[in-house]
């Protein structure tokens, strides 16, 4: 009887990781590099605690939000919480987005 070897990326992240450390697909804390056996936060402090919100739309869209953002010198991600507290103020929620 034969037995599947473990893949090569599964090993090597056995490797790296402490013996007493999570899976990735577990952890809740920032994502973490070991250097030296210091921990060393990867994630940047203004994104902890916060969560990505994607979309996919035409390039012309992307296309427009640039030129709006330079229009008004905002950056995307400040033109998206503005559309966010209007659509959340349209259905009678708090302005939230920062």
């Amino acid at each position: 009887m034969t037995t599947k070897k473990p893949s090569l990326a599964a090993a090597l992240r056995q490797k790296s990781e402490p013996k007493d450390a999570m899976p990735i697909s577990t952890r809740t804390e920032p994502a973490e590099a070991i250097v030296s056996g210091i921990r060393t936060t990867t994630t940047a402090p203004n994104r902890i605690g916060k969560k990505s919100i994607t979309g996919w739309f035409d390039a012309e869209v992307l296309k427009q939000l640039k030129m709006i953002g330079l229009e008004h010198d905002m950056s995307i991600q400040q033109m998206v919480g503005d559309a966010l507290n209007d659509f959340f103020a349209k259905h009678g929620k708090s302005q939230i987005a920062k």
